[in-house]
């Protein structure tokens, strides 16, 4: 498809009326959204979306968060991120697992005591979480970069990579060289 077919398609007129579409973003944004998240401008949430973090969490501009998914943890999202359906970001050290005598139930939770590095993701700008993912906190996914459906991220992903797999992989780069990579940069600049 090229551009002017893709600018065809963003301007078709939808069924639904646009004052409508915008207060039912609005509803699903507001029952999404939780506590110490602050959000950028165009940020979509599914169905059953829940996006919450013990401490901050940024969201960046024009960012889709899939229906059913949760982002429970400290960190930032860049803008034009695409997150799928029933994907999850959490944390890897939400409970303290070394209390003797406590219960995990009952132990330490991450927004009990203070922020630390490991609770934090950072996911830079036009990256792609396929659906039913898991990213752990402490970790840190390149810009542009494709995580395959499924995929569990448990390690840094470098920019423009494919990752697949459990543990997640990088198995190919998004574009087939710097020049396709740098024009790529150029024209997002502009967005």
């Amino acid at each position: 498809m090229n551009t002017e077919q893709k600018s065809a398609l963003a301007t078709e007129p939808s069924m639904v009326p646009a004052p409508v579409r915008r207060v039912v973003r609005a509803i699903l944004r507001k029952l999404a959204v939780g506590g110490n998240v602050q959000l950028g401008s165009n940020v979509r949430m599914g169905r059953g979306a829940v996006v919450s973090a013990p401490h901050r969490l940024t969201i960046g501009d024009n960012v889709s968060v899939g229906p059913h998914s949760i982002v429970q943890v400290d960190g930032e999202i860049g803008d034009w991120v695409l997150i799928g359906m029933h994907v999850q970001i959490v944390g890897r050290n939400d409970h303290a697992i070394d209390e003797v005598g406590v219960p995990i139930r009952m132990a330490t939770r991450v927004a009990d005591r203070a922020a630390e590095p490991s609770d934090a993701v950072h996911i830079g700008k036009d990256v792609w979480i396929g659906a039913s993912s898991v990213i752990l906190s402490g970790v840190r996914i390149g810009t542009g970069s494709i995580i395959g459906a499924g995929s569990v991220v448990t390690k840094d992903i470098p920019d423009f990579s494919i990752a697949v797999g459990s543990p997640a992989r990088v198995v190919g780069q998004r574009f087939a060289d710097d020049e396709e990579r740098d024009e790529h940069l150029r024209v997002m600049a502009r967005l």
